[in-house]
């Protein structure tokens, strides 16, 4: 009998890292879209129009062989993300995709949703720290454009603030 060595690419943590990042992406665009937010959003704010849900669906693999090694690798936790989600049977006829990509689609998100409810707070709370200081700096400026005698005084003073 012979035995034969193979490698496995383990690609999920790649996927769930990459739905992290857009996410994050998606709460700042939605910060900054919306100024006056005063409040950590929520996962449904930023959903509203089905965001993440496009970003979780574009992370998951399309790949028969890479869906395969990704349940290869990490079966069991794909599968309870499944069930937890309450999708109903395992069967590939219900999903166009096969159960096995809801499943690991399932995993992505809970992952997700688990880095938004420990973090989203803190990236709110950065935005709000950066919007505040440029509502300073922009305050400054202006007090200095007001205290400004001539046109070429005023000049200097916006060239120097808008670097």
């Amino acid at each position: 009998m012979s035995k034969r060595t193979i490698e496995i690419e383990d690609t999920l943590q790649g996927c769930v890292d990459s739905a992290i990042e857009q996410i994050k992406e998606a709460l700042i665009e939605y910060l900054d879209a919306n100024p006056q937010t005063d409040e950590t959003p929520d996962w449904g704010d930023l959903d509203y129009s089905g965001t993440l849900h496009e970003i979780i669906d574009g992370s998951v693999p399309i790949y028969t062989a890479e869906i395969r090694d990704i349940f290869y690798l990490h079966g069991d936790e794909i599968e309870e993300a499944f069930d937890n989600a309450g999708l109903g049977p395992k069967e590939d006829a219900n999903w166009p995709s096969g159960w096995k990509a809801a499943a690991i689609y399932c995993y992505i998100e809970q992952e997700a949703a688990g880095w938004f409810h420990d973090n989203a707070e803190e990236v709110f709370d950065e935005w709000k720290q950066r919007k505040d200081e440029q509502n300073s700096d922009s305050a400054h400026t202006a007090k200095l454009l007001d205290a400004a005698e001539s046109d070429e005084e005023r000049d200097a003073i916006l060239r120097e603030h808008s670097k």
